[in-house]
């Protein structure tokens, strides 16, 4: 199996062609927030789910309900905590650019 490595030429094409697509910001940005709108997405989605069982398990007063809204809250934290750190390193990142510029 030692053969089914790459060859060097092989090798530095594929560098050469990662390098080039590094350079590309754009293709980087669409990457990057793809995912990032997807999981944003999934968090409000669920921050919608974990409210409504707020306002169901405070008018019930159901036990079911209620360990429910636990168990949303805490996915929903869980979930949105990372995002909101990305974003707030974006934003202090962003920030220190344009410090150093102007």
């Amino acid at each position: 199996m030692d053969d089914a490595g790459l060859s060097d030429r092989e090798q530095r094409a594929l560098s050469a062609i990662e390098a080039e697509l590094r350079q590309d910001r754009s293709l980087d940005r669409i990457l990057r927030f793809g995912r990032l709108r997807h999981r944003a997405m999934a968090a409000c989605a669920l921050g919608a789910v974990t409210v409504g069982l707020l306002i169901a398990a405070s008018i019930t007063v159901s036990l079911p309900l209620i360990w429910g809204f636990a168990a949303a809250w805490t996915l929903t934290v869980a979930m949105a905590l990372p995002l909101l750190a990305q974003w707030l390193r974006h934003r202090w990142q962003v920030r220190e650019h344009t410090g150093r510029a102007g």
